[in-house]
């Protein structure tokens, strides 16, 4: 063991006791003082642009709850006026069921039916799309009925066709969706048939003078609701609910009589073959045409100089007047020629006529 000796003979340094010596002085301009510290710029840019980006979240929040709805109503209103193309596939024994058969899936498969949504559903507040869709259905079933008449039978009109008719009248407080699909059913077990055989398929020859008949008739009744629209008083800018309902149910009927009037043209080789009829043929195709392709983006019903917002409702009534001339003019030419009736003479035997007069 070392001996206690041995620790005194260690240096003076190495036995201080160092908490005695003093400190130096510190210049206090070395100490920094957290009162006076400033946080980095980056920080203060990096801390002012979340606050600006929380706040545009919010904002966007705020504005996407509030315009959800009036955006969803918009997108929800598609009025599809684009032309029926039959697919290659299909084969329809008469071509304006084909149409009819068309112009219901567009309608079911496409937008829906507006008037079977609930009261809280966007579609709901829309006024074109139901305007479109109630008339469509409406001169769907003018004309099945009119094909009925024609397929007649011995025992009356066409019970499938019939049955069709009434299945696309809308009934009030019924949903229209299965109506619309029972209608297509029955239109599609008459096609079936008639290709068949088994029920009276009528020709485009028989039928076209008929169609244009009602064709005039539907543009007689909407030149006369447009005319009422067009002289009543202005309530709303650009139009009011009555002149957009107005202008659509027009426009539904313009395109339903344009495409069935395509449909009929297309197989009715024994009018084509006649310059005459051909030439009155393309003049109402065309009429329908002009007001059946009137797509605004606005309907506008303003009356005046029309210097910055014009007059929908007056140009639709002025092709209507003229597809109403020419269906007119087409049926007439199309119409079988009337019986002439030979006046029924007496004859005066000849004996009598020699026998003198007392």
């Amino acid at each position: 063991m070392p001996s206690r000796a041995a620790a005194a003979k260690l240096p003076k340094p190495y036995d201080e006791d160092l908490r005695t010596r003093p400190r130096p002085a510190q210049d206090p301009e070395h100490f920094i003082s957290l009162e006076h510290a400033e946080p980095s710029p980056i920080m203060l840019g990096f801390q002012k642009g979340w606050r600006r980006f929380v706040g545009l979240l919010k904002i966007t929040a705020v504005l996407a709850v509030i315009g959800a709805y009036p955006a969803a109503t918009v997108l929800s209103s598609h009025i599809d006026d684009s032309a029926i193309v039959i697919p290659g596939d299909q084969s329809w024994s008469v071509s304006v069921v084909g149409v009819a058969i068309h112009k219901i899936a567009r309608e079911l498969a496409g937008a829906g039916w507006a008037a079977d949504r609930a009261a809280w559903h966007p579609q709901a507040r829309l006024t074109a799309l139901p305007a479109w869709q109630e008339a469509t259905a409406s001169g769907l079933s003018d004309h099945t009925a009119l094909l009925a008449d024609v397929a007649a039978n011995a025992e009356g009109p066409d019970d499938d066709l019939a049955a069709a008719s009434r299945l696309l009248k809308a009934v009030p407080g019924e949903d229209m969706h299965p109506r619309l699909t029972a209608a297509a059913e029955a239109l599609n077990r008459f096609d079936t048939r008639a290709s068949r055989g088994l029920a009276v398929r009528p020709s485009p020859e028989e039928t076209l003078p008929r169609e244009m008949e009602l064709f005039a008739v539907w543009a007689a009744q909407d030149r006369a609701a447009l005319s009422d629209r067009i002289n009543a008083e202005q309530s709303a800018w650009p139009a009011s609910k009555e002149d957009i309902t107005a202008f659509y149910a027009a426009k539904a009927r313009a395109h339903l009589a344009h495409q069935l009037i395509i449909a009929g043209k297309a197989r009715a080789f024994g009018l084509t073959g006649d310059t005459e009829l051909a030439v009155a043929l393309t003049r109402a195709e065309t009429a329908w045409k002009r007001a059946a392709d009137m797509k605004p983006v606005f309907v506008s019903n303003q009356s005046g100089s029309a210097a910055l917002w014009p007059n929908h409702l007056a140009s639709l009534a002025y092709y209507l007047t003229e597809a109403e001339e020419a269906s007119h003019f087409l049926a007439g030419r199309l119409a079988p020629p009337a019986p002439v009736i030979e006046p029924v003479i007496e004859e005066v035997a000849a004996a009598g006529a020699d026998t003198p007069v007392p």
